[in-house]
């Protein structure tokens, strides 16, 4: 979805001269609401994964099962376009963990 938004904006910037139009003539445009409805289901789904967050990191995990699954929901919430290094380091450790209970 960040990547669809970013080309829909880059289109808008290269073909309407997006950041010098008004809110009205942003609007009158299909594909301003079209960002414009991205940028509200980003919103809703940065505000859920927060919510989400905070509920796993309420309680302690009681096995290595629980903390591959809590670091799986966190590697879904972060975006690789956005984060990089921190979605790679998140992959990596929930291969190792996971790698980890199988060896035992």
């Amino acid at each position: 979805m960040m990547l669809l938004w970013g080309d829909i904006e880059g289109s808008l910037i290269k073909e309407h001269d997006w950041y010098r139009l008004s809110a009205d003539e942003q609007r009158a445009l299909p594909a301003g609401r079209q960002l414009s409805e991205i940028d509200a289901r980003l919103e809703m789904l940065f505000k859920e994964g927060g919510a989400l967050l905070e509920a796993l990191s309420s309680g302690p995990a009681l096995s290595v099962e629980a903390i591959i699954a809590n670091l799986s929901v966190a590697e879904r919430l972060i975006f690789d376009e956005d984060q990089p290094v921190v979605h790679g380091l998140l992959l990596r450790s929930i291969r190792d963990l996971a790698a980890l209970c199988r060896a035992r």
